[in-house]
């Protein structure tokens, strides 16, 4: 899908036109519309395809023609019926006749910025393309803060969750949430990197505002980062605690099997006895099996107040 954008009365607004100073965003494209920004643009095909391979490495190149960011930016998708947080790249690349985005799928980072088009007070223009490049790596940041504070409010209800009953629904939760910071991690670190080798070249950052918003952008994104490592670190302490606490459920299920294996072998020892075919003590008494379910009763509940009185017994 191909979207072309560009700036009338102060404000974006959608065209249907490739034209100088326009913003192209790509989202899946197919080869049509690849060949079509291809011959716009006239810039190397790779430049363009480079996003749509989602296993491809954060960088940032320069050419006579191009100037290319390639980042990792926060995502979310349903596998298995969950609701999972990933990272998929988008390109931003800045050219002379228009700035170009590409993406495998919708990214927040850019509905954020379409989604704003109608409000009244307009902080984006593409034909500023240096600017409007960090003000998408700004809200790349931003949207993963947003994630890591909503993966935050999903531990926090798993960890509700465990106060009551302990599932083994919530261990396989918390390892997906870890997993997905795994991924959170090492993207941003890649990011930080990119943003900081973009602070030092002057031809991306021409002017003061722009180095103000680029150190903006780096700050976002290490604090994205420390949030990352924090929330690692809690999610794996959260993930123990489940695992404890499954471990000790097990050990106390063990334990009170274990117990009534001890009380019900005491009953199965006596009737083992006199069920032998030999001569026993009061055998010839009508009444012994009377004397004998009275005594095992009694054994039981007395064996049963010895294991409580040592916390064997719930």
């Amino acid at each position: 899908m191909i979207d072309i954008y560009e700036m009338q009365n102060g404000k974006v607004v959608k065209t249907d036109e490739l034209k100088d100073d326009v913003w192209i965003n790509l989202t899946n494209p197919n080869t049509e519309e690849i060949d079509l920004v291809h011959k716009f643009l006239d810039i190397e095909r790779e430049a363009i395809t480079a996003a749509l391979d989602d296993e491809e490495g954060s960088r940032a190149e320069t050419s006579s023609k191009y100037t290319i960011i390639l980042v990792d930016a926060p995502t979310r998708e349903w596998r298995s019926g969950h609701e999972e947080f990933t990272t998929y790249p988008i390109s931003i690349t800045i050219t002379q006749k228009a700035i170009l985005t590409v993406c495998l799928q919708p990214l927040f980072a850019i509905t954020n910025i379409l989604s704003a088009m109608n409000k009244n007070i307009n902080t984006v223009d593409v034909t500023n393309r240096n600017r409007f490049m960090l003000q998408i790596l700004f809200r790349i940041a931003i949207n993963y803060q947003s994630d890591l504070k909503y993966i935050e409010v999903k531990r926090n209800a798993i960890e509700e969750s465990i106060r009551k009953a302990t599932k083994r629904e919530d261990l396989f939760e918390l390892h997906e949430l870890e997993s997905n910071l795994v991924y959170f991690k090492t993207s941003l670190s890649v990011n930080a990197s990119i943003i900081d080798r973009i602070s030092k070249q002057p031809r991306i950052i021409a002017t003061p505002e722009d180095k103000e918003l680029v150190d903006d952008v780096y700050i976002e994104t290490q604090q994205a980062l420390e949030m990352t490592n924090t929330y690692s670190q809690i999610i794996k302490g959260t993930r123990q605690l489940v695992e404890a606490d499954l471990n000790n459920s097990l050990a106390n299920v063990m334990k009170f099997l274990t117990s009534i294996t001890l009380i019900i072998s005491i009953p199965t020892m006596i009737a083992s006895f006199y069920g032998m075919n030999v001569s026993l003590p009061g055998s010839d008494n009508p009444f012994t099996w009377t004397i004998l379910l009275a005594a095992m009763i009694i054994l039981c509940i007395v064996s049963i107040r010895i294991l409580r009185r040592k916390g064997l017994w719930r």
